[in-house]
């Protein structure tokens, strides 16, 4: 996936949108990448819907000229993943590197009532691992981790009052320590919090009027970031 032409000015400034859960009813109403140099979606872009409809919301940030990474949610068909393969935005179990930033991502959410995209934790422990020895062959810093499942036992998967993450998923972050974990699934788990040296961020549904500005430098090594509320 090409990247933007390097300027002077080399930071990637990312916006980072999670829980659109767009319902097919009406047309999307999406954030403006404007200003951005890529668009990172992690996941429930639909609501239990296919690739026609995800289609709907990817193709207005592509036809914008900003570049977009994606993954699916629990309430996104699995097909949605065939979908972001196919036009080559796709970071399920995937490694890339954007302007010198490394990306990788997983798809899914833990078991919750027979939804459309589900894993289990023994599925995450394997995956997982399979994303971060792809991650391990690509150079690139930060490395930014797309999951629509946050891991366990943070700010960002409490769910009246209980962890609802993935203890697997945890169990690799704090083996591979990633720079940032942006994440979603859990609606009311707006915030940041840390795994070691680890940040994560989960910034709250799009369909709030919520998401994340990211700015990852790559001379640096460094990540930051910044939750936007509703207007």
């Amino acid at each position: 996936m090409p990247g933007r032409p390097r300027g002077l000015e080399l930071t990637l400034r990312i916006l980072g949108v999670v829980d659109i859960h767009w319902s097919g009813k009406r047309p999307p109403r999406l954030p403006d990448p404007s200003g951005f140099d890529l668009v990172l979606l992690a996941g429930d872009l639909t609501n239990f819907l296919g690739p026609d409809h995800a289609r709907r919301i990817v193709e207005p940030f592509q036809d914008s000229g900003v570049p977009v990474l994606a993954v699916c949610g629990n309430c996104d068909q699995r097909s949605v993943d065939d979908y972001f393969r196919e036009i080559d935005i796709d970071l399920d179990r995937r490694a890339r590197v954007i302007d010198g930033v490394r990306f990788l991502g997983l798809s899914g959410g833990l078991p919750f009532g027979d939804l459309p995209y589900e894993r289990t934790e023994e599925d995450y422990e394997r995956v997982a691992a399979e994303a971060f020895e792809r991650a391990a062959g690509v150079e690139g810093r930060p490395t930014i981790l797309v999951s629509h499942q946050p891991p366990h036992g943070t700010a960002c998967d409490l769910a009246r009052g209980q962890h609802v993450g993935s203890k697997s998923l945890r169990a690799a972050v704090e083996r591979h320590q990633p720079d940032l974990v942006f994440s979603g699934h859990i609606h009311e788990a707006i915030g940041e919090d840390t795994i070691g040296s680890t940040r994560l961020v989960n910034p709250g549904p799009w369909f709030q009027g919520r998401s994340v500005v990211i700015e990852a430098d790559p001379d640096a090594g460094t990540v930051d970031f910044e939750i936007r509320a509703p207007d």
